[in-house]
């Protein structure tokens, strides 16, 4: 990211909070069976136009099994994995975190040029069956990454050159029902001078700080986050996303978002109803993203997907 970028980070989810008892975690307002439970759901409809709209029809919650299935209440777990700053003289470094390209935005070498280096040719369409992205280019390398042996450590644990850290990311519920984590409000000051609030998870001080610190920076970057989930899809359902750096969603194992490369906050739209999806099937969303340069971490996702909890691998 670029000095001037600032970060914001929002998981907005369009289920209001509700118990019941059943061991059953499927949540969609129309479930029924032989547990009881209390609240109501928000069904199919919305709107795919974000801050406008109205919630669609629902259905009373009755948990299946007679069990202990509870709504989404906003308790995320990420996987974060930190990163050493990237030195020649180290193998232990990956050449794809703080080591930007000598070139301008067309390739071309320029050591003045501070970027921005969209880069959307990193990862491939599909899902990898290991759940993580595939490098697109096997045998090459593109514009901000080193080929396929360092981008495969981005979200894979590798002993003495990342840190996995599960990092619990609590959303807040709003006055319309919807959860949200917004680091403006919620969030670490970029500087003494400047009061911003970024997504800094594992600074130093913190309790998910690393060992590996922040590295001579007023903060720790060179990191990346892996969140895996899924929702019922019910029609209607819009994702937004505005960061930086990298960005990859996959929803049902296809490539949705694609923001690849070293920049600042840039935007993207996902209507969930051009996807070919059934209703009231469930499906899973794969969110990737990568802090790679300093001095700003950008991040704010917004949906009217019901997100369960999410899975950490």
């Amino acid at each position: 990211m670029m000095k001037s970028f600032r970060v914001a980070m929002a998981l907005l989810v369009s289920l209001p909070a509700c118990a019941a008892s059943g061991t059953d975690t499927r949540f969609d307002g129309t479930e029924t069976g032989t547990g009881t439970g209390t609240g109501t759901a928000t069904g199919s409809g919305g709107t795919t136009n974000i801050g406008t709209g109205t919630p669609g029809s629902g259905g009373t919650l009755a948990a299946s099994g007679g069990s202990t299935g509870v709504a989404p209440d906003g308790s995320l777990t990420i996987a974060i994995r930190d990163f050493k700053v990237y030195s020649a003289g180290d193998p232990s470094t990956d050449p794809d975190f703080e080591n930007t390209p000598k070139t301008d935005q067309a390739g071309a070498p320029n050591t003045s040029y501070m970027g921005p280096w969209d880069d959307h040719q990193i990862v491939g369409n599909d899902l990898g069956p290991d759940g993580k992205p595939v490098y697109k280019n096997a045998t090459g390398t593109t514009l901000t990454t080193h080929g396929k042996d360092a981008f495969d450590k981005w979200f894979r644990d590798t002993a003495g050159t990342n840190l996995n850290v599960p990092y619990p990311l609590q959303l807040t519920q709003d006055a319309n029902g919807a959860f949200a984590f917004d680091s403006n409000v919620s969030g670490v000051a970029l500087s003494a001078s400047d009061p911003t609030k970024n997504f800094f998870p594992i600074d130093d001080g913190g309790t998910y700080k690393t060992m590996f610190g922040n590295q001579g920076n007023t903060h720790n970057y060179s990191f990346t986050v892996e969140l895996h989930t899924t929702f019922i899809y019910h029609g209607g359902e819009f994702f937004h996303f505005r960061g930086d750096d990298d960005v990859f969603v996959f929803i049902n194992k296809k490539l949705v978002i694609n923001l690849g490369g070293i920049h600042g906050p840039e935007t993207a739209d996902v209507n969930i109803d051009t996807l070919a999806l059934t209703k009231e099937q469930e499906y899973p969303l794969d969110f990737f993203y990568a802090e790679r340069h300093v001095t700003g971490s950008n991040l704010l996702v917004t949906t009217s997907l019901g997100l369960k909890p999410a899975m950490v691998n």
